[in-house]
């Protein structure tokens, strides 16, 4: 559980952190963007994914960081209320690490806990809104951004909670230790789940811009024909084409 941190947004802009929920958009745009009165704030860990576990593992491991992250967010933009929308799976352990922290006296947003739907689109931007107001977790159709009118016409910020626990390392150690590792454009690391036709399974973290062909080499794969990246509305990379690729969004543009 971190100390008492001042975190301010402008540091997310010199980071360079970007998404860690899959469509990569700039952190500080987003935190920017939320200027009206009562914001709210959603950690998302929903992870309907199939085969992703990156999430669940984070907060089963390090739910304190996530919460420091929530905690970090909230401050910047003054959050009225906040909510950390999880998958079954991740509940136990984020609800021990809220009881600690309230017996600490850190729970200092009063964080509310609402359990995802296991379903594919529980955690689309919209649906997670929608759930946290009280309906079901479906994606809705919107005219105006999330940050200008979401949880009951609230500005809400909605963050993915490996995204929330990196903006909790940058409270404590800042945007230049962050920038320290991965890929320039892309600053950081990332965790990933492996899965398929490889004798090592299962969640690492890595820098952004690894080697494609490194991480499967060292996760045991061989003899493979393509490998999925980025889930079901991912591609599909034949093994020819991967020499040179790393994970990154400018490597895997083409």
């Amino acid at each position: 559980v971190r100390s008492s941190v001042t975190f301010h947004a402008a540091s997310l802009e010199r980071a360079g952190l970007s998404g860690r929920g899959g469509a990569g958009f700039p952190t500080a745009r987003k935190f920017a963007a939320i200027t009206g009165p009562k914001p709210v704030v959603i950690g998302n860990g929903a992870e309907g994914e199939p085969l992703s576990r990156k999430d669940a593992v984070l907060l089963t491991r390090a739910p304190h960081l996530v919460l420091d992250g929530l905690d970090a967010a909230a401050d910047a933009v003054k959050a009225d209320k906040v909510y950390l929308y999880l998958h079954a799976k991740a509940m136990p352990a984020a609800a021990k690490a809220l009881d600690e922290r309230r017996a600490a006296g850190l729970d200092r947003h009063a964080v509310s806990l609402i359990e995802a739907p296991d379903t594919f689109v529980a955690g689309e931007e919209s649906a997670a809104i929608r759930h946290v107001e009280g309906g079901p977790a479906l994606p809705r159709d919107r005219t105006v951004i999330a940050a200008v009118s979401g949880v009951r016409g609230r500005p809400t910020l909605v963050n993915n909670v490996e995204t929330l626990a990196h903006i909790g390392l940058l409270a404590r150690y800042g945007p230049d230790w962050f920038r320290s590792v991965g890929d320039e454009a892309d600053p950081g690391s990332m965790l990933v789940t492996l899965s398929g036709a490889l004798a090592d399974t299962g969640v690492t973290e890595v820098a952004t811009g690894a080697s494609l062909t490194g991480l499967i080499a060292q996760s045991g794969g061989t003899d493979l024909r393509a490998i999925l990246v980025g889930g079901y509305h991912g591609t599909w990379i034949p093994a020819g084409a991967l020499e040179g690729l790393t994970l990154s969004r400018t490597s895997l543009k083409s």
